[in-house]
């Protein structure tokens, strides 16, 4: 090693350092650096090298690449060093490349190095997606237990059955298929969790839309806020606020500073004295106009409202999948009630059938969740509150109020959906589990005036962010150090702190 660092030094790049570096390697693939070296020294003598020379040169770096992942198939420096020598020479065998990763695959089905490579391979060569779709099926039905196979079927999946007429990501009968087949999975073997995981994402495979659900307009702010993050192109493109029919022009801003927020706010100040006709525009997926007319709350303080939406669209094809498979997991569960998978899956098929019928019988299910698997108790409080909010959401959405109250019998740990209620003036999340990490997504709440944080669980007031508050009421919260609250009072102290 010393040798190699001198010769590297003085830059000696010739074949000795190759041969040398190559004797380590050979002992200890998983020096990155000596990879870096080798790499230096072709790109330093290849322009002395015939277009021969070179190709055995790159066979023989090949054949050390093997060598070294049969000695160690994780290594991640020798797998990188195959695809660069791949990409670099001129005349790549791909077919070879392939066949090795289906050797390489019967040794160890699992790898994920190999089939990251096999993507890499695929991305080069260009195969029929179908063979390689294939392959996964093949793989799979060798062995059910194998998260890589899976991820890459659902790679393939969206690009090979796509469903053009519909608009959905997967054809109804390719999506029922692949329901079948990853619940028969799951049933070989309840404990295994890459079926599930991939259950999951397919139960995710549904049509969106992005909707603007919350318009509200100030003399000082004027906010809109969508179903999901957005681009700043798209709110340029799709979104336009007028008053008395005429277009406000101004600068669109996102509330958080991300390149994709579900609230942005145009920097535009306007005068609003009596009644006026003031109503947002945005274009949908269908590229049709949605007009949301804004109601006067209050003076000087117009509110509009879009269409609230958590189902998930799913065709009657599968809904009626879903529905069978809902029976299967029951009879699973009577068999082997204490198994999370089959009871969180259950679970999840109940929200995705019927979320508001069934919602009871969720928020039971996650509570047994909590004691069955306690490690994860965080996220399954996590999804109580956001169901719940889901529940409470369409409810105060009928209602004229610029107040937002959580409402729900669970305590809830997060703040989900929050961009809906950003026109709220008087926020009162007293008395759930929230923690200090909460605190940054308050800036959500861009009109409110009276914050009400009273008997949480917040230690810290870090992350606070500078929204314009009136009173904010943060007792019962003892976790939170006396010098902190002090300093904080000093820095806020346009705020009437509680």
């Amino acid at each position: 090693m010393l040798k190699i660092q001198y010769k590297r030094k003085e830059n000696e790049l010739d074949t000795e350092l190759l041969e040398l570096t190559g004797k380590v390697l050979m002992s200890n693939p998983d020096i990155n650096t000596l990879w870096n070296i080798r790499r230096e020294i072709f790109l330093h003598i290849r322009k002395d090298y015939s277009e021969e020379d070179l190709t055995k040169m790159y066979d023989d770096e090949l054949s050390i690449t093997q060598y070294c992942l049969k000695k160690n198939p994780k290594s991640y420096c020798a797998w990188h060093q195959r695809m660069w020598v791949l990409t670099t020479r001129s005349d790549p065998d791909w077919k070879n490349e392939l066949d090795l990763c289906n050797t390489y695959l019967k040794l160890d089905e699992r790898n994920f190095h190999t089939w990251n490579y096999r993507r890499f391979v695929v991305s080069q060569c260009k195969p029929p997606l179908q063979d390689e779709f294939d392959y996964t099926t093949e793989k799979l039905l060798d062995n059910f237990s194998n998260y890589s196979a899976w991820h890459y079927r659902s790679k393939m999946l969206l690009q090979l059955y796509p469903d053009v007429e519909g608009g959905r990501p997967i054809q109804d009968i390719h999506h029922k298929h692949e329901l079948k087949m990853v619940i028969n999975a799951a049933f070989t073997d309840p404990d295994d969790t890459s079926a599930w995981f991939y259950q999951r994402w397919l139960l995710g495979a549904v049509k969106t839309s992005i909707n603007l659900v919350a318009c509200a307009v100030s003399e000082s702010k004027i906010t809109v806020a969508f179903s999901k993050p957005v681009s700043l192109g798209y709110v340029q493109s799709s979104t336009q606020i007028f008053i008395n029919n005429n277009v406000l022009n101004g600068e669109w801003i996102s509330c958080c500073g991300y390149q994709y927020d579900s609230l942005w706010i145009l920097k535009q100040k306007v005068d609003l004295m009596g009644d006026m006709d003031i109503k947002a525009e945005y274009e949908d997926e269908n590229k049709e106009r949605i007009v949301i007319k804004c109601m006067k709350y209050k003076e000087k303080m117009y509110i509009g409202k879009g269409k609230i939406s958590f189902e998930n669209k799913y065709s009657q094809p599968v809904v009626e999948e879903l529905n069978d498979q809902l029976k299967s997991c029951r009879q699973l569960l009577a068999l082997e009630p204490d198994n999370k998978w089959t009871l969180l899956t259950t679970t999840v098929f109940l929200h995705c059938i019927d979320a508001k019928l069934n919602h009871k019988e969720t928020i039971n299910n996650l509570e047994i969740l909590k004691k069955l698997d306690h490690q994860r108790a965080g996220y399954y409080s996590d999804l109580i509150s956001k169901w719940c909010i889901e529940e409470q959401l369409p409810i105060d959405y009928c209602l004229n109020s610029m107040v937002f109250k959580v409402k729900t019998s669970d305590k809830i740990t997060c703040l989900p959906h929050l961009q809906y209620y950003s026109f709220c003036e008087e926020v009162d999340l007293s008395d759930q589990n929230l923690c200090s990490n909460v605190l940054p997504s308050l800036i959500l709440l861009q009109h409110c005036k009276i914050l009400i944080l009273r008997n949480n669980k917040l230690v810290t007031l870090k992350g606070f962010p500078n929204i314009d508050l009136e009173k904010l009421d943060i007792q019962g919260n003892d976790g939170i150090n006396v010098e902190e609250l002090k300093q904080f009072k000093q820095d806020h102290k346009f705020v009437t702190i509680f």
